[in-house]
């Protein structure tokens, strides 16, 4: 019962639908009002003047309540000018009740559904007067109190469909920023299972290229095997430790391969090497590059931790090409005896995106590093500029 309570809902009315009853309503009522005898009254309605003109009036003011939300300004207009003249120059009496509840809706429309602030306020000066004219002009109900009152409820009416306007203006915002950031998660989810499936592509290479690796130590093993066994223990050193290597990196492919569209290729993956090619293909896209390698022993390095290293340089200084302004960079590789390091600063005011948002660059390093257990951070770099910096353990290979 508590879960049906908890998933019930009020059925939505079409507001098109709801004001057209609204109208008929009151029409209705101002109608048979003026064609209608009530009370003690010889047969007679309380309307002076000709019953069919009275009748037209208020067919002016009430029929155009149909409209009030896409023109309210002008529902107001023809409401005033329908009762004041009716009941100023041919009635002189009030209908149904002075036809009040129709000022108050239109009051709370003119409120709630005009767009601009000084329209509304217009509507609502406009409804003041019609309330003052009608007020004095009635026998009876021309007292200071009669006044304040009526006023004072049309001013209550009008100040509500403000309300309502202002909260019907925070759920529309909270709407668009709940679909903005359902959209960037989205996005983000995107990024991450492509970047995740380029990892698995590249990881499935070094791989691939680790057992063409062993099988070449292996033949050579065996070509001296028989004639200098001792020559034969180096290259089956190589083979165990290129196949520990093989399985670490197998491990990480099964822990981030994701379907994906397309072949991986069968061209060689990029590592530290390669920088040097890298920085000379941005310096000739107009971006100042300066490589620097700190550590003289880069040997020992698996093929996957160079490739993601390189991936991350690259991806860094292609955000500071895009977003920097040609702003000059600076790399640094610095090889530690457990972790390799990389640190991509530039001297410009770019960072994650032109826009403020996470770019699909920094969501890749970010999962590259989490691959190996590493860290990296991104933001504003103390003497000015952007930085990136990443650290990628490792154990050496023999």
């Amino acid at each position: 019962m508590r879960a049906r309570l908890a998933a019930w809902s009020p059925p939505r009315i079409d507001p098109r639908l709801f004001d057209a009853v609204l109208t008929a309503v009151f029409v209705v009522l101002s109608q048979l009002d003026v064609w209608a005898p009530w009370g003690d009254n010889g047969g007679r309605t309380h309307f002076g003047g000709p019953a069919w003109l009275n009748s037209a009036l208020l067919l002016v003011a009430m029929v155009p309540l149909f409209w009030r939300r896409r023109v309210p300004l002008l529902t107001v207009g023809a409401m005033a000018g329908g009762i004041v003249v009716d009941v100023v120059f041919v009635s002189s009496t009030a209908p149904f009740i002075g036809a009040f509840i129709p000022v108050l809706i239109t009051a709370y429309s003119v409120a709630a559904y005009e767009s601009l602030l000084w329209r509304s306020l217009a509507g609502l000066a406009l409804l003041f007067a019609t309330v003052t004219a009608v007020t004095i002009a009635i026998p009876g109900l021309g007292s200071v109190i009669d006044l304040a009152f009526n006023l004072l409820w049309l001013l209550c009416a009008w100040a509500l469909g403000r309300i309502a306007r202002r909260m019907r203006s925070d759920a529309k915002a909270l709407n668009r920023r709940a679909e903005d950031l359902e959209r960037t998660r989205q996005e983000a989810r995107e990024a991450v299972e492509l970047e995740r499936g380029r990892i698995a592509r590249e990881l499935h290479d070094v791989i691939a290229h680790s057992v063409s690796l062993m099988g070449v130590q292996a033949a050579a093993a065996e070509g001296v095997l028989t004639l200098d066994p001792e020559r034969a223990r180096e290259p089956l050193r190589a083979i165990q430790a290129t196949a520990r290597e093989a399985v670490d990196e197998l491990r990480r492919l099964l822990g981030v391969l994701r379907e994906t569209q397309g072949d991986g290729g069968l061209s060689p993956q990029p590592g530290l090497a390669a920088l040097d090619a890298l920085a000379a293909q941005m310096r000739a896209a107009g971006l100042p590059v300066e490589l620097r390698i700190e550590g003289a022993d880069a040997s020992g390095l698996s093929p996957g931790i160079e490739l993601s290293a390189y991936r991350i340089v690259q991806e860094a200084l292609t955000n500071t090409l895009r977003h920097a302004g040609g702003a000059p960079a600076t790399v640094v590789v610095r090889h530690l005896p457990d972790e390799l390091q990389v640190e991509i600063t530039d001297r410009g005011g770019g960072g994650a995106g032109g826009n403020g948002k996470v770019g699909h660059g920094l969501i890749g390093m970010r999962e590259r590093v989490a691959l190996y257990g590493g860290a990296v951070s991104t933001g504003r770099a103390a003497e000015g500029g952007y930085r990136v910096r990443a650290s990628l353990p490792h154990a050496r290979r023999p």
